[in-house]
Order: structure tokens, then sequence, then C-alpha cells
């Protein structure tokens, strides 16, 4: 039994040690540009406010992209067609871009709490080593985020 812990022992040390978190493009002399991820989340109700929070969730690699902009707004639906009712754009730099491996940083918008059907719209792009990247994410529509759920 002994000689069968000691591999398990080594394997479990090993795994643990590979679990250190990369650290990205950090070497001054790389030319590849950060990586940056971008998530939005549907309109909610901020239960510490009572507002809707249209919430952007973003990381990037170390040591951050030169220029992050967040351009983020919460957009209301009217028959067919979608309405900005609340922007606001973040422009982040460096180190505020980052944030350690599966964990994020976020950033929002707010209105007051309305009826209607609503969605988090964020225009982002990324500069960095001198290549620019971004795109257009459209949160799920949620209808009446203020209104007490039936079923929690």
């Amino acid at each position: 039994m002994r000689k069968a812990i000691a591999p398990l022992l080594l394997v479990l040390v090993t795994a643990l040690g590979a679990g250190c978190e990369p650290r990205g493009n950090d070497d001054a002399s790389a030319t590849k540009p950060v990586h940056c991820t971008v998530v939005v989340d549907g309109p909610k109700k901020n239960e510490e406010t009572g507002k809707v929070s249209g919430q952007v969730r973003y990381r990037c690699a170390t040591p951050g992209a030169e220029n992050l902009t967040l351009k983020i707004r919460i957009e209301r639906r009217d028959g067919d067609k979608w309405s900005a009712v609340a922007s606001k754009t973040y422009t982040l730099k460096g180190k505020q871009t980052y944030a350690p491996e599966l964990k994020y940083e976020a950033k929002d918008v707010t209105i007051s709490c309305r009826d209607g059907s609503f969605r988090t719209v964020v225009d982002w792009s990324r500069t960095s080593r001198k290549d620019t990247e971004g795109d257009n994410l459209i949160s799920g529509a949620v209808r009446d985020p203020c209104k007490p759920k039936i079923f929690d």
C-alpha cells in the first residue's frame, strides 16, 4: 500500500504546482499583442442600489493592454427597435485592464427601475503592441428586471 501512495503524492504535488498563473506577455521585447476577454451580462436589478445594472466583465493577460475602451449601454425595446436609455464609456490602461487568471474586473452602467425589455450592449476595442482588436457584444433581453421573480 505504501508503494501506491508515493506515486499518487508525486502526481498530486506536480498537478498543484502546474496550477500557477501564466504570466502572459511580460517580456518587454515581445511583439505578440496582449489577449483580452470581454463578456457582457444581461441587465439585472442591483439589490444594493435598487437600480438596473448592465455589466461588462473583462480581463487582459499581463502586463495589460495599452488601451481598453468599453462603450457600454443599456437599450430598451420599443416594438422592433432598440433604443439606448443609458450609456457610459470607460478607457482603461495597462494594469487597469489586467485581471488574474479565471477572474474578471467589471464596469457597468445603471438606470432607475422601469418596466420593459432591456439588454446590455458593449462596443469594445483593445490596443496592444501596434495591434487593435474589438467587437460588439449584445446580451440577451431581460423583461422587467426589477419585478420580483415568482420562483427564485
